[in-house]
């Protein structure tokens, strides 16, 4: 595929009601993901700019992930190792398959084999380079939705969904499974389940964006800068080009000051003495306020723990006590639940090869042991690294 830059897209916050479109509409080609097709551009771009986000989003993906998986089953830990011809592990694939999965709500892994199956490889797909067919049971993928031409697009490829196979132009058959969460009144792709603060996520990266003004302009106040003494335009032109010397390459680090020039009143008398009045809004408290409150929603939104994220947030220290109880619940309410349904997810895929299936795992593990209250003192000081 030929590279395509999406870091120039502006995005829209609006989102269709439903996914569901009459196949009479313009679409005749694909379903559309957001108003304008591009809601995966938009979220990526807020995980790339938004660090609180970003944070969570690798710390579920982690945990979700835990130690990798394991098995006993010597086929299945041959798939784990070398799940097709790349130095790729299992472990490396699925970490992009649930990065994609949290972060856009759909994730995409590719099946190719030969016409008689008898192997089969698996490759991730980046979900934001895929659109559902809006006539045909495929997925298409195109490098730039943005720079989509038609149907007739040469960048364009299609490749049926599971269990559906197509051969290809290597000669091999290629199939693509599709992951997605619920969402109501969704019925083609899923919904990154964040999606209800998008608006607090938004709004703690433009407080971030404002800090990095600020910082960039010096922490210059704006206001009116009033000189007077200046009775003709040829002083007005030195003077501002003086002044632009101040302002940065960019012209735009100057703190927004406007500046006005009056002349004498009569020669020798000016109209008043020059100073500045400064554009007091009270931002600053209510930025660092709003910055706040949007972080501690960003975290409530992704049904996250505070203890489990690199979140500076809280002068609470290291409390060794509160982060192994929250991952425990983590894990018994959010972790364990999205392993079981991403195994079952891939339990399909396994069964419709004859391979056995039931035989994929996670390995969970805190991220700090804490001592078994039900330990004999002389093995708590031993597993402490005390003389016992």
């Amino acid at each position: 595929m030929q590279s395509f830059s999406t870091y120039n897209y502006l995005p829209l916050l609006n989102l269709k009601r439903s996914d569901f479109i009459n196949l009479k509409t313009n679409y005749e080609i694909f379903i559309p993901f957001g108003e304008d097709n591009l809601l995966p551009t938009q979220l990526n771009q807020l995980a790339r700019e938004v660090p609180v986000h970003r944070a969570i989003l690798n710390s579920k993906s982690s945990y979700v992930l835990g130690r990798g998986f394991v098995t006993r089953n010597p086929v299945i830990q041959k798939l784990i190792e070398s799940p097709n011809n790349t130095f790729e592990d299992l472990n490396t694939i699925f970490r992009y398959i649930v990065h994609d999965y949290l972060t856009i709500g759909n994730a995409y892994l590719e099946i190719i084999t030969n016409p008689a199956k008898t192997f089969m490889y698996w490759y991730h797909t980046d979900s934001s380079k895929c659109r559902l067919s809006a006539v045909e049971n495929e997925v298409l993928i195109h490098p730039s939705w943005a720079e989509f031409k038609g149907k007739n697009d040469e960048n364009l490829t299609r490749v049926p969904l599971f269990p559906e196979f197509k051969k290809g132009a290597d000669g091999l058959m290629h199939s693509i499974y599709h992951i997605k969460d619920y969402e109501p009144e969704f019925f083609y792709y899923g919904l990154c389940s964040y999606f209800p603060g998008l608006r607090s996520i938004i709004i703690s990266g433009l407080t971030n964006l404002w800090n990095q003004n600020r910082l960039e302009q010096g922490f210059t106040a704006p206001g009116l800068l009033i000189i007077p003494g200046i009775n003709d335009e040829t002083d007005a032109e030195e003077l501002d080009a003086e002044f632009a010397k101040f302002k940065g390459v960019d012209g735009e680090k100057s703190g927004d000051i406007i500046i006005q020039y009056l002349a004498d009143l009569s020669p020798g008398q000016t109209s008043q003495q020059a100073k500045f009045i400064e554009f007091k809004k009270n931002e600053e408290g209510n930025w660092l306020n709003l910055h706040t409150q949007s972080e501690l929603s960003i975290i409530t939104i992704h049904n996250w723990f505070r203890s489990l994220t690199p979140y500076s947030g809280e002068n609470t220290g290291f409390d060794s006590n509160r982060i192994v109880n929250e991952y425990e619940i983590a894990i018994n309410s959010i972790v364990t639940p999205l392993q079981t349904f991403f195994l079952r997810h891939l339990d399909q895929i396994l069964k419709h090869f004859k391979l056995p299936a039931g035989q994929l795992s996670f390995l969970n593990e805190p991220p700090i042991q804490r001592i078994n209250p039900l330990k004999f003192v002389w093995e708590a000081r031993r597993d402490a690294g005390l003389d016992f």
